[in-house]
């Protein structure tokens, strides 16, 4: 079902491209896309009321087992940028899962592609474990890639 039809937005977070991004090419360096993203995957989970206070309480948190981004237009210092975020990937249990980003710039062109895979770790126990009821649920109702595909 769209999001559109269940009354959801698709998730897209703003940015400004700071000094600190940028290289010495005078453009943004290739570990600030994967910056950009996390930030903004903190941020819609964040908004969805699953901020870093209950990943602490709770003793778990998320493992990255691999990351990629594509480019395709230069970013530049003082860019305002949207970075889009969508599940591409999900197991039944809320354990793994892909999300994708989209980094747009003002003009609406795609800038990159940025897709991290991972799951959830207990700290307690440094164990892959699934999600709590309340995050499987924000994975649930959020935007899925055209080509999202089930994960074992």
């Amino acid at each position: 079902m769209p999001l559109e039809e269940i009354g959801l937005e698709p998730f897209c977070h703003p940015l400004e491209v700071r000094w600190s991004d940028c290289d010495a090419n005078q453009h943004v360096r290739h570990t600030a896309y994967a910056d950009f993203c996390t930030h903004a995957r903190i941020e819609w989970l964040r908004g969805q009321g699953f901020g870093f206070e209950q990943f602490q309480a709770l003793g778990f948190g998320p493992v990255i087992f691999k990351e990629w981004t594509e480019y395709f237009k230069e970013l530049r210092l003082s860019e305002r940028i949207h970075v889009r975020l969508a599940i591409a990937g999900l197991s039944q249990d809320g354990k793994r899962f892909c999300i994708r980003h989209e980094i747009y710039k003002e003009d609406g062109r795609l800038a990159a592609r940025h897709e991290v895979s991972g799951s959830w770790i207990d700290l307690t126990l440094r164990k892959l474990t699934a999600p709590p009821p309340e995050l499987s649920a924000i994975f649930a109702w959020a935007e899925r890639t055209e080509d999202f595909q089930p994960l074992d």
